[in-house]
């Protein structure tokens, strides 16, 4: 298919493993990028979500499903491409009977932990991861706890009982009320690969959605919380590069303080139920 990186062949190595020969991507992966990906204009970025579900699209229709989708299984030629890669976990529908559950944790759907079968739905889910990390402009992975065992099975059960990623107040209601029905616990409530491809077709011609997503900058607004905090504490704070919402919540800010600072801007909490 046109839309996927181009393949040159597959060969077999000694020990009896395929190996496809994809055309090289010059620009790396979607997890590599996200930073860059979180300066485009929002056209761009609902383009590249556009080809990602597109990619996805295709799959689906093929009774193909992938089981992996993360955004280091996205490569990019440039900065506004996007080509799902790494099929090596996919299945076909008719061959699902296998419960084991492969993938990154941020990534696997809830049901997936209860060894349930994979679905369509449940690529649909690890889609939603990618539209956080493109909305924020950082990896998911950065907050969930997965340094050793006891973290990844604490983390497992959160995810189990509907853990999602942090949202704040601030981010386009529409584009959190399509990410959160990709998060459905019910499987069955999740959009299809074809809906969000459409969704996002729509999207790109439709100026007042392109002004919304604009005005949403998560990196001015940590920048604007933590003028704020320096100014009233009179203390030279770095100035992290990513949004992340744990260093507003340090145990080492007087909660009396941060109240007191809380109720001068009333609009732009900066307490952690920010954060849905």
């Amino acid at each position: 298919n046109p839309s996927f990186m181009k393949c040159y062949g597959i060969t077999r190595n000694n020990d009896g493993k395929y190996m496809i020969i994809l055309k090289y991507a010059e620009a790396g992966s979607l997890r590599s990028n996200i930073d860059l990906v979180s300066k485009l204009k929002w056209k761009d970025k609902l383009n590249l979500l556009q080809s990602i579900a597109y990619d996805l699209k295709i799959i689906h229709s093929s009774n193909i499903i992938h089981r992996d989708l993360h955004s280091g299984n996205i490569l990019q030629d440039n900065l506004h491409s996007a080509y799902i890669s790494d099929l090596g976990l996919s299945i076909q529908y008719f061959n699902e009977n296998d419960n084991e559950v492969y993938g990154i944790l941020p990534y696997v759907a809830p049901e997936i932990l209860n060894k349930k079968p994979y679905t369509t739905s449940s690529d649909i889910y690890s889609f939603g991861m990618i539209m956080w990390e493109v909305l924020y402009g950082q990896c998911i992975t950065n907050y969930y706890k997965l340094n050793d065992a006891s973290e990844i099975m604490q983390e497992t059960m959160q995810i189990f009982e509907g853990k999602t990623p942090p949202i704040n107040k601030e981010a386009p209601q529409f584009y959190v009320n399509l990410m959160k029905r990709c998060w459905s616990k019910v499987s069955e409530n999740r959009p299809s690969a074809c809906e969000l491809c459409e969704m996002f077709e729509r999207w790109q011609d439709d100026e007042q959605i392109i002004t919304e997503l604009n005005k949403f900058d998560p990196l001015k607004l940590l920048q604007y919380y933590i003028d704020m905090i320096k100014l009233f504490f009179n203390e030279d704070l770095q100035i992290f590069s990513e949004l992340d919402p744990k260093l507003l919540s340090k145990k080492n800010f007087n909660s009396k303080k941060i109240s007191n600072l809380q109720s001068q801007q009333p609009n732009l909490s900066i307490s952690s139920s920010d954060f849905k």
